[in-house]
């Protein structure tokens, strides 16, 4: 009955009342479609003037937005826009023959390749242990189980004091200008270690240098195979990020290089142990890197490709452009440019990077007293999202009791079934994404129950909303819908900033508030700044359900790794989900200090579940964080799963 096809999706994922209009296109058709996104122009005083202009057959609405307090209220009307016809499909873009090197695979990316760095200390870069130039102490497997890298083994104390790792032996370091700096030892890697952690080393610039400081202090080599240190403050995921392939970990480099040759000299010059090689560096422009044919310790590392060049492209119109032509192998496309490309001769390439959007049902404060730091058990102030009774914000303690919690999850839960993930997938991402159910958990991993989905149901969303018993408020919203007089007004923020990275944020909360116009309610798309909507963030003033990735939403995030904190007390002053619950900070207690991988899984299967049951941030779509690959030069490229990086393993292309 409330199905949202296809068309009407396509025809700008429209929002807002329902109304008609006719499409011209051999004959005339009414459709019932739905009014277009409000586009904010300019704020004045207390009033942000929201204007939208349509060119040819032109309507011009203009809203208004006040803003009182924390409080931002949207005024609106239904307008009629004639809709256009849709337009022809267009060719899909075949592969070309390319016309780079033999034996060679170029590939286009989007970040800055920057400069030759060997030097943790001056900030070397983290993807050195990606692309195989390097390598760090851990690696990740399919499962998020943690894998042996350099380190064979270790131990963590049992009063979580500290730990001990045992380094491979026997692992060469490449032969740089005709330098060799011998095998690596445990010493090589305490001394990394050291260098990048700013507690250690002040003047460290390393990408992790705080993070490092948060953790341990010196790292201490006892012995050519082992390394000791002391936490600092214990975190369960520390073999899995900070020291491992997939997370934001450091490169081994050799202690005896910088000792021997200074560290200018190691500043220019990467000596590392990985399957490849740097063959030539121009800073920001590219880099290619050769194989080490029969030099590498590890031979399940073994490169298929002789040789990968790393070319800088920062445009990503660009970087479509030369894979188009055949001037590089493959390159990162961003989903609306990979929507045009044919893949049966092109192939999709990812490290699972894919950045979650989904819906956070913010203002559901539900901790009394802070968490944790010097406020530890004082009450929080009076929370101002309570001030008035809004359908998906559950008040305990309220005039209604423990039935307004239950309403609320009722609202909630029947919103999340609301939306259907398959179509903004096929229609936003050319279906190269896929569904989220639940934030922050990947529904393609081994983990995953598909008890956790939100199966599309808009009829009993429905259903669900009228049978809320009479103490339901709905808000006073107009009653000539599907709910009647259960119906309500709601908006959806989505700041061009927010999403991680993802580009069609804005598309995904029109899409989403379309669905929810869909069974019968007010909806509004709200579009202005993070910076204007943030002070409502760290406030805890937000009321607004929201699209954001919120943090942790990336689908190779381990499902183990700690989940929770941005949602509870203990981040109060700083950035915030917008809800707060004493069951998640507990729950994210036990994941952060859980002593193994076991015992933080089996929390966030607690959290998984109890996140799902309540409905606070059901998930939309992941958006690829992907390359693609021509399949006229390459035969397959397998990458590991990765948290904190888009391009990995690249000793597992092969080439034709």
């Amino acid at each position: 009955m409330f199905k949202l096809d296809k068309m009407k999706l396509v025809m700008g994922l429209l929002i807002g009342a329902t109304m008609t209009a006719v499409i011209a296109c051999g004959g005339t058709e009414t459709v019932e479609v739905i009014k277009e996104v409000e586009v904010i122009k300019e704020v004045k005083g207390d009033t942000i003037e929201v204007i939208k202009e349509v060119k040819g057959d032109t309507v011009e609405v203009i809203k208004e937005v006040e803003v009182k307090g924390d409080t931002i209220t949207v005024v609106a009307t239904a307008t009629s826009v004639p809709a256009a016809p849709a337009a022809a499909p267009e060719e899909l873009i075949t592969a070309p023959d390319t016309s780079t090197p033999a034996g060679t695979a170029v590939i286009a990316v989007n970040g800055t390749v920057g400069d030759q760095n060997g030097l943790n200390s001056a900030q070397s870069q983290d993807g050195l242990k990606n692309v195989g130039i390097a390598e760090t102490l851990f690696r990740r497997a399919a499962d998020d189980s943690t894998l042996n890298w350099i380190a064979n083994d270790f131990t963590i104390a049992a009063d979580l004091s500290g730990a001990t790792v045992k380094i491979q032996q026997g692992i060469p370091f490449q032969v740089v200008d005709g330098y060799d700096a011998g095998d690596l030892t445990a010493h090589d890697v305490a001394f990394s270690m050291n260098n990048a952690n700013s507690a250690v080393n002040a003047e460290s610039i390393h990408g992790q240098a705080g993070d490092f400081a948060g953790l341990w202090g010196e790292w201490t080599a006892i012995d050519d195979e082992t390394v000791e240190f002391k936490f600092t403050n214990f975190d369960s995921t520390w073999k899995d990020d900070y020291v491992n392939q997939s997370g934001q970990a450091l490169s081994i480099f050799s202690k005896k290089a910088y000792d021997e040759k200074g560290a200018e000299w190691v500043r220019d010059n990467v000596v590392a142990t990985g399957p490849y090689q740097i063959e030539e560096w121009l800073r920001d422009e590219s880099y290619t890197v050769v194989n080490r044919a029969g030099t590498h310790w590890n031979s399940d590392l073994e490169p298929k490709t002789e040789r990968v060049q790393i070319v800088q492209v920062t445009e990503a119109t660009t970087r479509s452009s030369l894979l188009r032509t055949g001037q590089v192998d493959m390159a990162h496309l961003e989903p609306k440019d990979a929507a045009k490309y044919d893949l049966t001769q092109f192939t999709q390439a990812s490290a699972g990077g894919a950045v979650q959007l989904g819906v956070f049902f913010a203002g559901n404060l539900w901790e009394d007293v802070y968490g944790g730091g010097d406020l530890e058990g004082q009450a929080l102030p009076p929370k101002a999202t309570f001030v008035h009774d809004l359908a998906w914000i559950g008040k305990p303690g309220s005039s209604h009791g423990e039935g307004d919690l239950e309403q609320a999850k009722t609202v909630r839960n029947a919103l999340a079934i609301a939306i259907d993930r398959d179509l903004v997938n096929d229609t936003l991402l050319a279906g190269l994404g896929a569904p989220v159910y639940v934030e922050y958990f990947n529904a393609a991993s081994p983990n995953w129950d598909s008890k956790y989905e939100y199966a599309y149901d808009p009829d009993l969303a429905v259903e669900m909303i009228n049978g809320l018993d009479g103490d339901y408020q709905a808000g006073g919203a107009p009653s000539d819908g599907p709910l009647g007089d259960n119906a309500f007004e709601i908006s959806v923020y989505a700041g061009p900033e927010l999403g991680g990275g993802a580009s069609v944020t804005g598309e995904v909360a029109d899409a989403v508030a379309g669905f929810w116009a869909d069974i019968g309610l007010e909806t509004f798309s709200l579009k202005f700044s993070y910076t204007a909507f943030r002070p409502t963030v760290v406030g805890r003033a937000n009321t607004h359900p929201w699209i954001t990735s919120c943090d942790k939403g990336r689908a190779s995030n381990p499902w183990h790794f700690p989940k929770g904190l941005v949602q509870t007390s203990l981040t109060r002053g700083g950035f915030s989900c917008g809800f707060e619950s004493p069951v998640i900070l507990d729950l994210y207690q036990q994941m952060a200090q859980a002593p193994d991988t076991a015992t933080a899984t089996a929390a966030a299967n607690e959290y998984l579940e109890y996140v799902h049951d309540q409905a606070l941030q059901p998930g939309v779509v992941a958006v690829p964080d992907a390359f693609y690959f021509n399949n006229n030069k390459v035969k397959s490229f397998e990458m590991d799963v990765a948290a904190a990086a888009n391009l990995n393993s690249l000793w597992n292309i092969e080439l034709k």
